[in-house]
């Protein structure tokens, strides 16, 4: 039972000391909507980002994932009558995934976010859709997604465990959603650093790879 708690006291500030440090660096451009990921979707003020800190279990229902990366959105305390063939809604993530031990490093993208229906209970947003998910043996097209916002702070990221095989395990992908004000920042330092000298040869503000 002490093994348990202090593995989980672990996972918590495990958990913490990610969400702090990916607020400040969230990526600014992400590829969506598209395989292989040709569309790019700039910083503008109608979208979110944040940030994925999470730990999933195994198929055994055991903790053994280490999941951290980011993902952007339009969706958010909108409804879904507000997107249309013109303005589509957008929900795209990039998530790096490591086992407890370090090993077995890989990474998944979401796209292609298809919404169904929005909403609301409380101070909880809940938006269904689907989306294609890379793994290991290709692009999965139209997984069923379920995303809920908590109280514009916290996000919860669902797929269809029968369409990714499991493979996220039996809990949501949870996240944060970064405060504007520190994006605004972080655009600003980095508009700042290329205004007095050259760009950095790897810059804080890329686009979201594709999985290798």
């Amino acid at each position: 039972m002490l093994i348990k708690r202090d593995f989980q006291k672990s996972a918590y500030l495990f958990v913490s000391l990610v969400l702090v440090g990916s607020s400040t660096s969230v990526i600014l451009t992400v590829s969506v909507n598209a395989i292989p990921y040709s569309n790019i979707i700039q910083h503008q003020g109608n979208k979110t980002y944040g940030a994925i800190a999470s730990i999933q279990n195994n198929d055994e229902g055991k903790p053994s994932w280490i999941l951290s990366g980011r993902w952007i959105t339009n969706i958010i305390n909108l409804t879904k009558d507000s997107f249309n063939h013109t303005h589509p809604a957008i929900f795209a993530s990039s998530v790096d995934m490591v086992l407890l031990n370090g090993s077995a490093s890989h990474k998944h993208e979401i796209s292609n976010f298809s919404i169904s229906d929005i909403s609301k209970q409380d101070k909880t947003i809940t938006i269904n859709g689907t989306v294609t998910v890379t793994m290991k043996e290709g692009p999965v097209k139209d997984v069923p997604i379920v995303i809920k916002v908590m109280d514009n702070h916290a996000i919860a990221i669902s797929l269809e465990a029968s369409k990714t095989n499991n493979h996220f395990g039996d809990t949501p992908i949870y996240g944060i959603i970064s405060p504007r004000a520190d994006i605004s920042s972080l655009i600003t330092q980095e508009g700042n650093t290329t205004m007095m000298g050259p760009t950095p040869e790897k810059s804080n503000v890329s686009v979201i790879p594709s999985s290798s």
